[in-house]
């Protein structure tokens, strides 16, 4: 999707007058994790204050500061207040960006549409839509920032590296189908499971969290960083397993690598989603799937497909696991961990 549509993408971003007021992202309880990518991203590449909210939320709530020109931006969901919500903005005047598939019924009351694929009803269909929405909106800020900045190296860098991600998600599906596989057997067992994240990775573990608890056997959570640290890692038990998600340019990499330490010293299991230049975190856990070590924004997104994948093999049972068709099953494990890229 990032290169097909270009030209009606950019028409979109650029019928938006971006100011210096804040960004409402709006998503319900199924898309809300997709607004963290977007909020640290609008946040870091365009310096702007991003207000995210739950679309009930927005509407009790955030409505009645809305105001004309203000730029608000909905996730395509489930929630029947979506449509509401958008046609409520848009008649206070609000500038309103759909990410949806064409024929969502919220595009009938967006100003502007940033398009998603359809995406046919198959077992990981809700993963792939997943993926697609994390996509759209790092684009999204991605486009922003090269259409309302001056040109800079930084950003030239960074679509340089969002411009490779279908590779790599490609070569993710064909190469680390054994280690997710792996990792999902590692925490099968575990009498409580935690997916944590913090930055542009908190969306990973939220998302990854949520296609895992479709399991129903044990508490699955997705945290971030600080706040497992605080409140549930001081009494982890050993039977828990703890999947965290960083990366080498993470700016909490070391802090991921100190709580990877303290799971290991309670007994607990430890794995993690990272780059390969994170020595520190992943000399400290029992098992890591590597992404590439690109720019935090493309990265989390790799992380989000891999958590996703990985949550969703853990949701899946014994009997109904089947890999995808683009899986090589003969690839996947170096040892104790696997290589995207």
């Amino acid at each position: 999707m990032m290169t097909k549509g270009r030209a009606e993408h950019e028409r979109a971003v650029r019928g938006l007058h971006w100011s210096d007021a804040a960004i409402y992202v709006v998503g319900d309880t199924r898309s809300l994790a997709a607004g963290l990518t977007a909020a640290y991203a609008f946040e870091d590449l365009l310096g702007c204050t991003v207000v995210m909210r739950e679309v009930s939320s927005f509407l009790s709530h955030s409505l009645g500061v809305i105001r004309a020109g203000s730029v608000v931006v909905f996730i395509s969901g489930e929630a029947p207040e979506m449509l509401d919500a958008t046609r409520a903005a848009a008649k206070r005047g609000a500038q309103v960006l759909a990410i949806a598939h064409a024929s969502a019924p919220i595009t009938a009351a967006a100003s502007l549409v940033f398009p998603l694929p359809e995406v046919g009803e198959t077992s990981g269909s809700s993963l792939v839509h997943a993926c697609l929405e994390h996509v759209a909106l790092g684009y999204l800020a991605v486009l922003a920032a090269r259409l309302v900045k001056r040109p800079q190296p930084a950003l030239e860098r960074l679509e340089r590296e969002w411009n490779a991600v279908p590779d790599h998600l490609d070569s993710l599906s064909v190469h680390l189908a054994d280690v997710v596989r792996t990792s999902a057997d590692e925490l099968r067992l575990a009498t409580s499971l935690f997916f944590v994240g913090d930055g542009y990775h908190q969306a990973a573990a939220e998302r990854a969290a949520a296609l895992a608890q479709r399991r129903g056997s044990c508490p699955v959570i997705g945290v971030d960083l600080a706040r497992f640290r605080c409140n549930h890692l001081p009494n982890l038990n050993p039977g828990a397993g703890v999947v965290i998600f960083s990366g080498s340019q993470s700016r909490t990499r070391k802090a991921a690598a100190e709580v990877a330490g303290e799971v290991n010293e309670r007994g607990a299991v430890a794995l993690a989603v990272t780059g390969g230049n994170d020595h520190d975190l992943t000399r400290q856990v029992r098992l890591t799937l590597l992404v590439p070590d690109l720019l935090e924004l493309p990265a989390s997104v790799l992380s989000v497909a891999l958590g996703g994948w990985l949550g969703r093999e853990l949701a899946t049972p014994s009997r109904e696991r089947r890999l995808p068709r683009s899986v090589a099953p003969d690839s996947g494990a170096q040892g104790r961990s696997g290589h995207l890229g």
